[in-house]
């Protein structure tokens, strides 16, 4: 298993592992692969020296696209693990190697945004991550 570095060659397999990944519930996304590629694009091009892969034998198994705010934030902005992949300790690697590379260039907070409905929501728990007593996020429809 290694962890390496997004390149843009790997856009569309990530985009195919994002769209399986949140078609069930409790996403019920409407992704494709093409418009989730596309989508994941805009983020390693804020932050390419954030973005990583995890690899079993070639073959991505899952992803984080991550942004850093100086040193005061890293966000992660997208992680997936391909669903026949899922609760065999990938994303565990995965998120382990994402919280290490942050607190080496000595950042300060980690956050993300979580289904509270997902399975998701207790493996970010088990990392640490709180809902914060005094922070929300707030959004709206445009269309």
């Amino acid at each position: 298993m290694i962890i390496r570095l997004v390149s843009e060659d790997d856009l569309p397999t990530c985009g195919k592992i994002y769209a399986e990944a949140f078609a069930a519930a409790p996403y019920y996304g409407e992704w494709t692969a093409e418009s989730a590629s596309e989508m994941l694009s805009g983020l390693l091009e804020r932050d390419p020296l954030h973005c990583w892969i995890l690899e079993k034998d070639g073959t991505v198994v899952g992803f984080a696209f991550c942004t850093t705010f100086g040193k005061f934030r890293g966000t992660i902005q997208e992680f997936a693990v391909a669903p026949n992949f899922q609760k065999h300790g990938y994303g565990s690697k995965l998120m382990e190697h994402i919280l290490a590379q942050f607190k080496n260039e000595g950042i300060q907070n980690a956050d993300l945004i979580a289904n509270l409905d997902a399975n998701a929501y207790r493996f970010y728990e088990k990392y640490g991550f709180r809902r914060p007593s005094r922070y929300t996020v707030m959004a709206r429809p445009l269309l």
